[in-house]
């Protein structure tokens, strides 16, 4: 069975009974990490002029290995926090994330890959949110000291809390200077089209854009082991479009630890 078929029956076997977080983070054809331990966190921060579009909140908590030298596996705890006043943060979703590299890196034009996400919702009553399966590819492409990778995904509600039956567009791409190991600049985009064929005007549909910092470091070091690396990531993200809010602050650690 070729890669390409294995991830395309995970994600069909996926599209099945699934709140996926709302974490901002460029998925890579890359991101196998066979042989290693990686432990995540992701977090993001919305800030509006509006209170009712502020105090947005996402954090979450991944493990997860490579399987193969092709498949990289994650469980993954979600927190959110809505935007406005007096809203609670929760333990949103249980989540399984699945990365399939599909080609050998150089041997194309550019590198692909496959992701797919199953998650659960964990909340009830008025905070009740839909299940979620994610699913798309992922292309990666170096041109000289600069990596471009794009995510183009996917999203379907299920479940009785689903507020629609559509196909949910998204997309991300992220341009980094590889300029030194442990600090490079970067360009990333976020963006929501929302439901295919019921897509909103362009200024209605949630589009983030802003500069970022990629940076890791060898956990010897810093006197945390004698191998292994500290992965992470900081940027401000200024909305594009008056559905965004008007600022948003996303931040990444990743410690990868072999085994």
């Amino acid at each position: 069975m070729t890669r390409a078929t294995f991830a395309l029956i995970a994600g069909l076997a996926l599209l099945a009974p699934l709140e996926a977080r709302a974490d901002f983070h460029i998925r890579s054809p890359y991101e196998i990490d066979f042989g290693e331990l990686e432990i995540e966190h992701n977090g993001a921060a919305s800030f509006d002029r509006n209170p009712n579009n502020s105090g947005a909140t996402s954090y979450t908590i991944e493990f997860g290995t490579g399987l193969t030298p092709w498949w990289h596996s994650e469980i993954e705890f979600g927190f959110n926090r809505n935007p406005g006043f007096n809203e609670p943060t929760l333990l949103t979703g249980a989540v399984t994330e699945n990365t399939f590299q599909l080609t050998e890196p150089g041997e194309a034009f550019a590198d692909l890959g496959f992701y797919v996400e199953y998650g659960q919702t964990l909340t009830s009553g008025k905070h009740a949110g839909p299940n979620e399966v994610t699913f798309g590819p992922l292309i990666a492409k170096d041109i000289g000291r600069t990596t471009h990778t794009v995510n183009l995904f996917l999203t379907r509600e299920l479940g009785p809390n689903q507020d629609n039956h559509g196909l949910d567009f998204s997309y991300a791409w992220q341009s980094r200077w590889n300029l030194w190991a442990p600090l490079s600049p970067a360009v990333e985009i976020y963006g929501d089209a929302g439901q295919l064929g019921r897509s909103p005007r362009l200024n209605q549909q949630q589009l983030i854009v802003g500069p970022v910092g990629v940076g890791a470091l060898q956990l010897d070091k810093l006197g945390l082991g004698h191998a292994g690396r500290l992965k992470y990531e900081i940027g401000w993200l200024f909305g594009a479009t008056q559905a965004s809010p008007q600022g948003t602050l996303r931040w990444r650690l990743e410690v990868e630890i072999p085994f």
